[in-house]
């Protein structure tokens, strides 16, 4: 029988879930403005928009990577407290936020947007690491097993945070070499 501690924390996940897929959806709006020229093809459409359509799977890649991220930080939760509660919900707004930026960058890097963007995805990644943190020093909320698990996503977050730094840093100074700065993310975990 689940207690109502454990139906509120299902409660928080669930909500969670939802705001991440509404969040993932929202990144296909900007898509749903191309209307093809008279006579264009598939390939003619792609070209065109070329941009777009790698912002958006960009960030669907990265927003269920976060996801993914989330659910496993919160698998073991049993409990909750105001604390943790506030966490997620500065977590899920950095979410949110996500497809502000995304749009900015179909339409350009320059002018500040790849550090929006990366800014974004720095912020979502910090959070992370406090949300892995806090679980890790209150194992009183978890399943008690999760410690060494939650120590885990801590250290794999620090680099991802470290990693998304540099990329944040370098699009400061050139915006096209930071967005290909994420791309220190791979090795990033695989030192992690």
């Amino acid at each position: 029988m689940v207690d109502k501690r454990e139906a509120s924390v299902e409660r928080i996940i669930l909500f969670s879930d939802c705001v991440l897929a509404i969040a993932i959806t929202l990144l296909i709006l900007p898509l749903t403005e191309i209307h093809p020229a008279e006579g264009a093809t598939l390939a003619d459409v792609v070209v065109e928009n070329r941009a777009a359509l790698g912002a958006f799977a960009l960030s669907f890649a990265v927003i269920a990577n976060y996801w993914t991220i989330h659910h496993d930080l919160f698998r073991p939760l049993r409990r909750h407290n105001a604390r943790i509660v506030l966490l997620n919900m500065f977590w899920l707004a950095a979410i949110v936020f996500l497809p502000f930026p995304t749009a900015l960058i179909e339409d350009g890097i320059d002018g500040g947007f790849a550090a929006l963007y990366i800014g974004t995805l720095l912020a979502v990644s910090v959070l992370n690491l406090l949300i892995g943190n806090y679980l890790a020093n209150h194992p009183e909320l978890t399943d008690g097993d999760a410690t060494a698990e939650s120590r885990r996503h801590v250290v794999a977050s620090a680099f991802s945070v470290g990693a998304i730094l540099v990329a944040l840093i370098i699009s400061l100074f050139s915006p096209s070499i930071g967005l290909f700065g994420l791309l220190l993310l791979f090795p990033a975990q695989l030192i992690a």
